[in-house]
């Protein structure tokens, strides 16, 4: 080998490395510029599709409502069942259970107590019901995922659901019911206010259907009251995943991801500093921006518990599409970057489909009451449901499973059979076999404390 070989191989692999640095530099710069041109290409589409892409916007959209002379009678409303709720709960035993009639529950005078002080409070709360008066909203924007309404509205529920525990307990069934249907009125009229209160109503339904399933753990309504707890629970309607879909949408190009870029940039959020140091990829503001946008997916949402690893790759693959050569220190549209800006694979349909899931399994609960109080037993197998006006979609969950269902054989003298319901919990972390399951979530080896949230037993 002569010399002046030597020495340009030499040059070469002396040079070949940062040339090569540079120029993935360089095409890294320029594929940014090229993302940033593309993604605000494309948040002016969407706003020629009419969504909000400002924060005025965002408020125009979903907080203008009709508001008359008496909305303001809400907000006192609000203000003093908050007050009268600020007494001390903590040390009062039991004040959180639903206790049947004849049972010993601690909480009882207590409960006795505040009811007979919230008796004019329930009296101006059916008055503005009936009286169909619009509920009034004040709105603050703290960020493009957190949105805050200073309204006490929550209080309201709450307040409902202590009188019904209290007349649960005093066996006082058709009162009890008609608390449940002036929670229902009450939420539609938060519905029917503005935009922005039907996600607040959907988050507070949660309460209502958790209220109604452990009221059919025990014995407590007739087969008529039952009937109309099916009709009412149908009452409730899931949100349009095409709504869901744009407020989070709207949310993100609202508070403009790339306003976050340079050293010296005020940042929108603390938390995003710690995921995005130097500031906001354009890359990655532009593949969130298709992510958020994805309609093509929903069996896979649907599965990806079924088939953990399979989503997961999937998901990988997604995240790689995002991958910037001038990110740092993430170079992909990764799982923390995702989350602190909230991203999410068809959120709306996610949220449709919990909602349809958790109505699945109230309406399941009740009718599995039904059969027991017609027949005298529960059940073998939730098929037989269909003898009390269910069927198949009743118990099953968007997923394509069936709930879990687990009645005892009564054996013993003098026991009752009890039976179990449990839904799927979404999670399947630790877990040999995914989904539902073929236990209750009490009696397996992992996570038994989920049995709260996801299982109810019948006595």
């Amino acid at each position: 080998m002569s010399h002046q070989t030597s020495d340009f191989r030499y040059r070469l692999w002396m040079w070949l490395p940062p040339l090569l640095a540079v120029l993935a530099i360089a095409w890294g710069i320029g594929r940014e510029y090229w993302a940033e041109s593309e993604y605000r290409s494309a948040v002016n589409e969407l706003a020629d599709q009419g969504l909000p892409v400002t924060t005025t916007q965002i408020r125009d959209r979903y907080t203008v409502a009709e508001f008359d002379e008496r909305s303001a009678e809400w907000t006192e409303l609000f203000d003093a069942v908050v007050a009268l709720r600020e007494v001390s709960r903590d040390s009062v035993e039991g004040i959180d259970e639903l206790v049947p009639p004849g049972q010993p529950w601690p909480a009882e005078p207590f409960a006795a107590l505040m009811s007979e002080k919230a008796a004019p409070l329930m009296a101006k709360f059916r008055e503005l019901l009936e009286g169909d008066v619009p509920i009034p909203l004040e709105m603050h924007f703290y960020s493009h995922w957190h949105w805050h309404s200073s309204s006490n509205y929550a209080a309201i529920p709450e307040l409902l659901e202590d009188e019904f525990q209290f007349a649960y307990h005093s066996g006082e069934s058709e009162l009890a019911f008609s608390l449940l249907e002036q929670w229902r009125m009450f939420l539609k009229t938060l519905n029917a206010s503005n935009r922005f209160q039907v996600w607040a109503q959907s988050s507070l339904m949660d309460a209502w259907f958790r209220t109604v399933r452990t009221s059919v753990t025990h014995e407590f309504w007739n087969e008529e009251q039952l009937q109309r707890l099916v009709s009412l629970s149908n009452g409730f309607q899931a949100i349009d995943s095409a709504e869901w879909n744009d407020s989070r949408l709207a949310s993100f190009v609202a508070w403009d991801p790339l306003q976050d870029s340079g050293v010296w940039v005020r940042y929108s959020e603390p938390n995003l500093r710690s995921t995005q140091p130097f500031g906001a990829s354009a890359v990655h503001a532009l593949a969130a921006l298709q992510w958020m946008q994805r309609r093509d997916d929903v069996e896979g949402i649907r599965d990806r518990r079924r088939d953990r690893k399979e989503w997961q790759a999937k998901e990988q693959a997604l995240t790689d599409e995002s991958r910037s050569l001038v990110s740092v220190p993430s170079a992909t549209l990764n799982r923390n970057v995702r989350d602190s800006w909230g991203v999410a694979t068809a959120y709306g349909q996610r949220q449709e489909d919990s909602f349809r899931d958790r109505l699945a399994w109230t309406l399941t609960a009740i009718n599995l009451r039904k059969y027991q109080v017609e027949d005298g037993q529960f059940p073998r197998s939730l098929d037989a449901l269909r003898t009390v006006g269910a069927n198949d979609d009743d118990w099953t969950l968007t997923t394509g499973e069936r709930l879990g269902y687990r009645v005892g054989d009564g054996s013993k003298d003098g026991d009752q059979a009890v039976a179990v319901l449990w839904t799927d919990d979404g999670t399947n972390q630790g877990e040999e076999e995914p989904g539902v399951g073929r236990i209750p979530y009490s009696e397996r080896k992992w996570g038994a404390g989920r049995a709260k949230r996801f299982e109810i037993w019948f006595d």
